[in-house]
């Protein structure tokens, strides 16, 4: 037979372990990777003025996203809407962007990207 303090050393130890699971699980859903938005604007550009784009985000000098695209002499669009597999956090972003002319502009900067809202880089 079970006596009254079994029984409570038993419930406390599958409470314990109860609160440990759902911690866990807790956890992994938060550092899970998610498809997450970068918007990319370039409407301070001229129409046909950026004829290629070079896009680099990384995290922790990982690279997460790499985006390469000539566009010719039909130019780039307004709004690039990028999309990446990461976690939600900081990242940064390079962003190249070279003009009708052969001429490069680099601009980086830090942007925070969360699975509910989309981070957004306005290159100078």
């Amino acid at each position: 037979m079970t006596g009254p303090r079994q029984r409570g050393g038993v419930l406390l130890r599958l409470g314990f372990f109860l609160l440990l699971g759902g911690g866990l699980v807790l956890w992994s859903e938060l550092r899970r990777p998610r498809d997450l938005r970068l918007d990319l604007d370039l409407t301070s550009a001229l129409p046909g003025e950026i004829v290629e784009v070079d896009v680099t985000v990384s995290r922790d000098r990982h690279a997460l996203l790499r985006f390469d695209q000539k566009y010719g002499s039909a130019g780039a669009p307004a709004t690039l809407h990028l999309t990446l597999r990461a976690r939600p956090g900081p990242v940064e972003v390079d962003v190249m962007l070279i003009d009708s002319r052969g001429t490069a502009r680099r601009t980086r900067a830090t942007v925070e990207l969360g699975k509910d809202t989309s981070g957004a880089v306005k290159p100078g």
